[in-house]
């Protein structure tokens, strides 16, 4: 049967998202440390994207999620999301076009995509500052350079600032690694940094195709020698 060429692509919305490993994942912890203040630039982080903007909806949510440390909101916001909006695999070519306020009221996510889109936008309603980290898979890159036929895959990922530092959020599967490096490209499950921002249009990529065009220029470049795994702490949210 003939598919759409915009759900063959499914690119982030998503292919990559494949079972992760789950040895050596821990659980999350609540260490006795008060939460810092936030530094200026780090505030800004609160601060919606025109794709992320908290709906009556969302702030609704967020006023029913309540914890001490922005650690237990975050837990809490990511328990929410999970019991409550459904994953739809034939939402993946909706991937990136749609709002967070979008997503709450359909109550249907298509992917790791939608995952973190929603997630982040919970967690800045709750006053954690976070931001999106969009990804494509290295074995995906390699191969492409032999065959450009091959379907984009990448993952997104969440930086959530907690206590006094950025942690990496994995959404999709409910890791928090505890020990993440910022200036590090290299992400876990074979994945390699693209760009980072409030949400999609922020960083330009209003659908799967605009999605797909960045992640096949960045295959083009992309060397074997770039990526180095990363050793993080993995605990399970």
């Amino acid at each position: 049967m003939f598919l759409p060429a915009a759900f063959i692509l499914l690119s982030l919305g998503l292919a990559s998202c494949a079972t992760p490993n789950r040895a050596s994942v821990l659980p999350m912890e609540f260490p006795q440390i008060e939460d810092k203040p936030l530094p200026k630039e780090v505030a800004s982080w609160l601060e919606a994207g025109e794709q992320s903007i908290l709906t009556p909806e969302i702030i609704e949510v967020s006023s029913t999620i309540h914890g001490r440390s922005r650690r237990e909101r975050l837990r809490k916001a990511v328990d929410f999301v999970w019991k409550n909006l459904k994953y739809d695999s034939w939402l993946s070519y909706r991937a990136f076009a749609r709002t967070s306020g979008q997503l709450f009221s359909e109550q249907l996510l298509g992917g790791c995509s939608d995952y973190a889109l929603a997630q982040v936008t919970l967690f800045r309603a709750l006053k954690i500052p976070a931001r999106l980290v969009v990804t494509a898979n290295t074995e995906w890159m390699l191969g492409y350079q032999k065959n450009n036929l091959l379907m984009s895959t990448g993952h997104v990922f969440i930086e959530a600032y907690l206590e006094d530092r950025w942690y990496l959020v994995d959404s999709t599967y409910r890791f928090l690694f505890t020990d993440y490096d910022l200036d590090l490209k290299s992400y876990p499950r074979q994945e390699y940094f693209y760009a980072r921002g409030r949400d999609y249009w922020d960083l330009g990529i209003q659908n799967v195709a605009g999605a797909d065009r960045v992640l096949r220029k960045m295959a083009v470049i992309f060397e074997k020698s770039m990526y180095i795994a990363p050793h993080y702490t993995k605990r399970k949210i």
